[in-house]
């Protein structure tokens, strides 16, 4: 035990912790399953293209704003601002481009959500796909 320990700088604590992160992924995992089930029981199949609405929350503008920043870089429509639940909080949102719907794709995208966000410690909290009129 240091004597002096009071003296160091304190570390800032992550937004997002490791254990809340592996625990998201997996609810995500599981909800991209659920979502898929529906599309097929809506006719969509494996070879549609559709986009996808999503959320990330952070505790910091600047987070923010670096997450909203790497999202744009993937040609997706991004946006920040005040969360309007809670606003000691940031959103981060928009809309992806048409992403094939299936399993092996809405996984990998979901895993590469959840990996930016954490690396910029951001919550990836919810997605939707916007299914198309027909």
């Amino acid at each position: 035990m240091e004597i002096l320990s009071f003296l160091k700088p304190k570390k800032k604590k992550r937004f997002v912790s490791e254990n809340d992160f592996i625990a998201n992924q997996d609810k995500q995992f599981r909800l991209s399953i659920e979502s898929l089930v529906q599309l097929r029981d809506g006719g969509v199949e494996e070879e549609d293209e559709l986009k996808i609405d999503y959320f990330f929350y952070t505790d910091t503008l600047e987070k923010s704003e670096k997450l909203e920043e790497e999202i744009r870089k993937l040609g997706y429509i991004v946006n920040h601002g005040t969360a309007a639940h809670d606003k000691s909080l940031f959103v981060i949102s928009g809309r992806t481009t048409a992403i094939k719907m299936m399993h092996e794709t809405l996984r990998e995208w979901i895993g590469e959500m959840c990996d930016l966000g954490y690396q910029y410690d951001c919550s990836f909290d919810t997605w939707k796909i916007v299914e198309e009129s027909k």
